[in-house]
Parts: C-alpha cells; structure tokens; sequence
C-alpha cells in the first residue's frame, strides 16, 4: 500500500510542470492537474463496502473489453452476455449499459460485494474518482462513499503536512516530473 505523504509527493511532482513541457511527443498522460488529484485519490481509496455504488449506480457503462471480461469469467458465450446483461445507451450510440437493475445484478446484498469483483466494468475499477465520475474543475467527494470521504481527506491532509514542512522543496527537474506523471499514467493502466 502506497502512504498518503508518498502519493503526495508524487502528485506535487506531477503536477509542478505541464504535461507539454515534459511530453514533447504529445503523449499526455492525463489531461488536467485535477486528474492527476483524482488519481491521487483513487490510490489511497479503499472500499468499505458499503454498497452505495452498487445499488445507486444506473446505468453502469460498458466497454467492449468489459463485457468480453464478464462473459469469460461467467463462462457463457459472448452473445449471451450481451443479450442477458446489457442494452444499448440511450444517451450514446453504439455504447452498452449494464440492463437498468438497481442494485446491481452482480452484487450480493447479503455479503455485500460484487460477484464479478475480478471481472467488474471500467466504471466500477475507477469510481469514485476517476472517469465519468469526476468534473472538470474538481475531485467531487460521494458524500455517501465513506471510502472516498476517507481518501480526500487522507490526501488532503497529506498535501498540507507536505507544503508545510521546512524541507521540502516544490522545485523538481524535468526528469522527476517526468517520471511522477508517468506514475500517474502506469496507475491508470493498472487499475484493477
């Protein structure tokens, strides 16, 4: 497990250049410096299964991968998976949701997780911060996730505790920066 002050620092390091001063092939990593915030705190999140995002969460989006993913750990043909678990976006043409159940088909009331966790969507691996979840000018908190309350205020915290301290230096070169911004890319990849 990462410690908040170590994904503090990364993220002051991420953060302390653009990304198209450091990435002169224009490959982004992530697109704002409130990215790079909410993957900061999807890092220290830990759910506490509480259930809010399983049984408030309609529609749940679906990329191919995703269905692909459920219909093998299933063990059912891809076509069946489709035809029993999804339907097409109303609001977005040629994308899948997960057919209106609340909660959640696959989550489990009585052990309260979900019964796919290794083969969940994208949606589900990145909330509450990440994706569709977010804004464009913020980290939005899910007041009923205590997880993620957890998480900001952990992150918070540790931002703070690092500007105030004597030693520390908000003044990086080119190839830390680089390295902490590719962090915050690895991670995004690696989100399981």
């Amino acid at each position: 497990m990462t410690l908040p002050r170590e994904v503090a620092l990364m993220l002051q390091q991420a953060t302390s250049l653009p990304d198209k001063s450091v990435f002169l092939d224009r490959t982004v990593p992530l697109n704002t410096v409130v990215d790079y915030y909410r993957v900061a705190c999807h890092v220290l999140f830990v759910c506490e299964r509480c259930g809010t995002c399983c049984t408030t969460g309609d529609p749940i989006g679906l990329r191919q991968d995703d269905i692909e993913r459920i219909a093998r750990h299933l063990k059912i043909p891809l076509g069946k998976a489709v035809k029993k678990y999804t339907m097409p976006d109303p609001d977005r043409p040629g994308v899948l949701d997960f057919k209106k159940i609340l909660p959640c088909k696959f989550y489990d009331t009585v052990a309260r997780r979900c019964k796919i966790y290794d083969a969940r969507p994208w949606s589900c691996r990145i909330f509450p911060f990440i994706g569709i979840y977010g804004s464009e000018d913020h980290v939005k908190v899910h007041e009923s996730c205590p997880g993620s309350v957890k998480a900001v205020k952990m992150l918070t915290e540790a931002v703070e505790e690092l500007r105030t301290d004597p030693a520390f230096s908000p003044s990086f070169d080119k190839e830390t920066v680089k390295r902490a911004k590719q962090w915050f890319k690895d991670v995004l990849d690696t989100v399981k």
